[in-house]
Formats: C-alpha cells, sequence, structure tokens
C-alpha cells in the first residue's frame, strides 16, 4: 500500500512538472565577431569595430522581437484554447496573424536600415562589405533578416 501511495505521488509530481511549465527556449543569436587585430591599419580595425557594434545592435532588436513574438503566440494559444467558438478562434488567428505579421515587418525595415547606414560607414572606410541573410525562428515561423558581413578590405 505504502509503494502505491509513494508512486502516485511521485508520479503525480513528474507530471505536475512535465505539463505545467510551458517554456520556450532561449534565442540566443548572437553576432559574428571578427578578429581586428591582425595584419590591418587602424582604420581597417576601427571600421571592422564598428560592423561588430552594428550587429551587435542589429542581434539585441532581433533578439526582442523573437521574445515579444514568444509571448504573443503564448497569449495567443492561451486565448485560443479558452474558446470553443470556432468563429471566436478564427478571429483570434486571424488578430494574431496581423500582429505578429507588423513585428516582424517592423523588424525588417529596422534592421534594414541599420544594415544599410552600416554599410555605407564601412564603405566609406574601405571595406568590402555584403549583406547576410540568416534565418532567424520565431515563435510559429521563420523569417529572413539582413545583417552584415565583411568580405575584404
Amino acid at each position: 500500500m505504502l509503494k502505491k501511495s509513494v508512486i502516485a505521488v511521485l508520479f503525480s509530481v513528474v507530471m505536475a512538472l512535465g505539463l505545467g511549465t510551458s517554456v520556450f527556449a532561449e534565442s540566443n543569436n548572437e553576432a559574428v565577431k571578427y578578429d581586428v587585430t591582425n595584419e590591418m591599419t587602424p582604420e581597417v580595425a576601427k571600421a571592422i569595430a564598428e560592423v561588430n557594434k552594428t550587429n551587435e545592435k542589429i542581434y539585441e532588436e532581433i533578439n526582442k522581437a523573437v521574445d515579444k513574438s514568444e509571448k504573443m503566440y503564448a497569449k495567443y494559444q492561451d486565448e485560443k484554447s479558452k474558446h470553443q467558438d470556432v468563429a471566436k478562434q478564427a478571429l483570434l488567428t486571424k488578430e494574431y496573424e496581423e500582429k505578429s505579421a507588423k513585428l516582424i515587418s517592423e523588424l525588417k525595415v529596422k534592421t534594414e536600415s541599420m544594415t544599410l547606414k552600416g554599410i555605407e560607414k564601412a564603405e566609406k572606410a574601405g571595406l568590402i562589405m555584403e549583406i547576410e541573410w540568416v534565418l532567424i525562428e520565431f515563435a510559429d515561423r521563420e523569417e529572413l533578416i539582413d545583417p552584415m558581413v565583411v568580405v575584404g578590405w
């Protein structure tokens, strides 16, 4: 009898922990860092440091948007599960899709602007730049976002 009780309690605790915690994986997108110490002029080193700084800002914006997207998705799923009415669920889905698309669109505009300004500065300093499309995973979709990469100097 005692064994059954212990097993039942243990099973209940495992189920509560397993089903009670809904956590998304931490988004940890990081900028590529370039070694700015070997075989380059101080001007080029400074320009590459600026590229690194701009890319870090871009990835900060990406991570903020990913976190916001995950929170929006969790809220959407929670609200959707509360309603049995198909019309209400469709309305919630439409609202979520619009908010999510707007969030990603604003992120793309902001990062593109930052990238273009960064490329302009870097090319004035003599660097050869490219836009590097990176696949970013949001809560329920993936999108290409555009940090920059140094090709040469």
